[in-house]
């Protein structure tokens, strides 16, 4: 016990003291009050994990730290995240790591499980609504202010944000996008990904055919069109199962892949747009609503189409 006197937990910053339960991360060996380790579920150093770093004891100089209250110009006054132990400026808001809240109570229950994502690795919150992840406006993300990407975001920015940021500092890609999932293709055009959305309905459309071809026997033969299925109706039957095993799989790749392709979707436009000559900083915001955000109204548009076509297509079957 005596080794971990006065050093500090990592998720409260709060000294050890004798007879404490503790807890020692058993690949880095860096010590947590035990109440504090089941509070985040893991290492709050576990970005550092696989880079060999080790925790060595560093009591601090509480005294010294204490006396000393001015900064040299080169050294910034900064305070450990409470949740992940990240240094941030001393007057942030947010943690510029995972976005935590600095200043709450280290003591408050951690985010409910059912709005924190864990796929792809680390842990991710988007606590407190904040459109910047925690980050400053004037903050960049590969060349791209903060400020302009949640502008251009839009809608449901703070998640985005916040999956862009975790994306970034761990450098996996994949996150669940649940509406991407239930809506593929139609999402990606929500989202004014044109070319995803074109390409992820071609595919589907593709792997759609057999099935529709077994769906049109399956009507013709009931309503007396045809007298009998043809010879290659069961191959075709055994095709379409594929496919829809096919289709799951595009589906599910949809779903897990939608946050990153809309971050360089995201990145690769406002960097295009921002390559212009504007008038003012306001006009540039201008352009960025009109070429970001979303478009409900394509969406209403060809799912009106959509039911049009189905309509005509069961009044042909019927006659």
């Amino acid at each position: 016990m005596n080794k971990y006197l006065n050093a500090a937990c990592p998720v409260c910053n709060q000294p050890f003291h004798e007879n404490e339960d503790i807890v020692v991360c058993p690949e880095c060996g860096t010590p947590h009050h035990r109440a504090c380790y089941h509070s985040i579920g893991h290492c709050a150093l576990q970005d550092r994990h696989g880079t060999g770093y080790v925790w060595e004891e560093t009591p601090p100089k509480k005294e010294e730290k204490e006396s000393h209250q001015e900064f040299s110009p080169s050294e910034e006054p900064s305070i450990p995240c409470p949740r992940c132990g990240h240094p941030n400026p001393e007057d942030g808001l947010f943690c510029r790591s995972c976005g935590w809240r600095l200043h709450q109570n280290p003591n408050e229950q951690p985010p409910n499980p059912f709005t924190t994502a864990s796929f792809g690795g680390g842990a991710y919150s988007a606590v407190n609504n904040d459109p910047y992840a925690g980050l400053g406006p004037d903050d960049e993300l590969d060349g791209v202010k903060v400020k302009d990407l949640s502008h251009f975001v839009g809608n449901n920015s703070a998640y985005f944000m916040n999956h862009f940021l975790r994306m970034k500092n761990t450098g996996r890609p994949l996150s669940f996008n649940f509406p991407a999932l239930f809506f593929g293709w139609q999402y990606f055009l929500y989202r004014k990904m044109y070319g995803w959305a074109i390409l992820i309905y071609a595919l589907q459309f593709v792997l759609g055919i057999p099935s529709a071809i077994c769906l049109y026997q399956d009507m013709a033969v009931a309503y007396g069109l045809m007298s009998d299925y043809t010879s290659w109706f069961n191959i075709m039957l055994m095709v379409a199962q594929f496919t829809s095993i096919a289709t799951s799989v595009l589906s599910m790749a949809s779903c897990v892949l939608c946050n990153k392709l809309y971050y360089n979707h995201c990145i690769k436009k406002i960097k295009k747009l921002g390559s212009r000559q504007y008038v003012s900083d306001q006009e540039f915001r201008n352009v960025l609503t009109q070429k970001g955000r979303t478009n409900l109204f394509i969406i209403a548009l060809l799912m009106m189409i959509y039911v049009g076509c189905c309509m005509l297509m069961l009044t042909y079957l019927m006659v």
